[in-house]
């Protein structure tokens, strides 16, 4: 089963935190900032908390841009204030409007570039969009690198995500009035701070060796960032890579995470009703036949809900 959480900003007024955080809510999104100008007046208020109460809290920012070099100004509007805070879920381009009514090839390298530049600070970028809007009015196949957080209010995401945000009218206690409700799928999420990066440096200089990563089928240079604690950016220079969206299987990649190599510990899955070992396989980012071989399973259409199968 995926994690609880929601997503706020002013609108939801004073938030008793505790109350939420007694209520199951695991993680919480806050709006920080929109275009260049406007911030969440709430924000650092819910942030520190979010954060008193236990919750995992991530950032967003709504995007007014429609080129590179308005992404690029409103990326550095948005790290302006995150910074000042403590954060421990990706930072989220929140894009759901065609503010400048530019085509879809315009705006998604402008998404592009708003997410490489929160990369390139060090942080775990995320996107979030309508089924919708994300299927029709962005190029998908430009933003693979990124972690997907997708709404459709329906009783059915009915694509692959890292998070469904599946109701804007919940009820949380501790909350007045309605609020976005979000299920999380992605296990190790994070917003990876510039302390960190720099830690990462610095380990490199007391002699740490690099690991060598193989890549399998359905990996992401996004999923392996994730798997050693890195940045995609930081894969792309160790590995003269141009394209983040051009690996192959079978790739050998140098990756400066020797610190935090992915958890030996295995990771289990409920199978729900309607899931499918394809959509598993691409929510936990490992191969089908790693699940059919983990699982002693011999045909991968028969699943069942309930079941329970190993992901990691």
């Amino acid at each position: 089963m995926g994690i609880k959480g929601i997503d706020v900003s002013h609108w939801q007024g004073n938030i008793d935190w505790k109350k939420v955080a007694n209520d199951g809510i695991k993680f919480a999104f806050i709006k920080a900032t929109e275009g260049i100008t406007l911030i969440d007046k709430k924000f650092e208020t819910n942030v520190l908390g979010a954060n008193a109460a236990g919750i995992k809290t991530g950032a967003y920012h709504f995007a007014r841009f429609g080129s590179k070099s308005e992404a690029l100004a409103e990326a550095r509007f948005f790290l302006s204030l995150v910074k000042k805070v403590s954060l421990s879920y990706p930072l989220v381009l929140d894009l759901e409007v065609n503010q400048r009514d530019v085509s879809k090839s315009v705006l998604t390298n402008a998404a592009v570039a708003f997410l490489r530049e929160i990369e390139s600070a060090g942080y775990f970028a995320m996107i979030y969009s309508s089924k919708s809007f994300f299927e029709n009015c962005l190029d998908e196949s430009k933003l693979k690198p990124f972690a997907l957080w997708i709404a459709r209010y329906s009783s059915k995401l009915g694509r692959d995500a890292d998070i469904w945000q599946y109701s804007d009218c919940g009820k949380v206690a501790g909350i007045s009035g309605n609020v976005d409700m979000n299920i999380c799928y992605r296990a190790g999420l994070r917003a990876k701070s510039a302390v960190t990066t720099e830690k990462t440096v610095s380990n490199k200089k007391k002699g740490n060796l690099e690991t060598t990563y193989t890549v399998k089928k359905g990996d992401t240079l996004s999923g392996i960032a994730c798997k050693y604690n890195t940045t995609v950016k930081d894969i792309q220079s160790l590995n003269n890579i141009k394209d983040a969206n051009k690996i192959y299987v079978g790739q050998k990649l140098k990756v400066s995470g020797n610190a935090s190599r992915p958890s030996d510990k295995n990771q289990y899955y409920t199978i729900k009703s309607g899931d499918t070992l394809s959509e598993i396989s691409k929510r936990f980012n490992i191969s089908i036949k790693s699940l059919l071989s983990w699982n002693h399973l011999k045909n991968a259409n028969k699943i069942y809900a309930g079941q329970k199968i190993r992901v990691k």
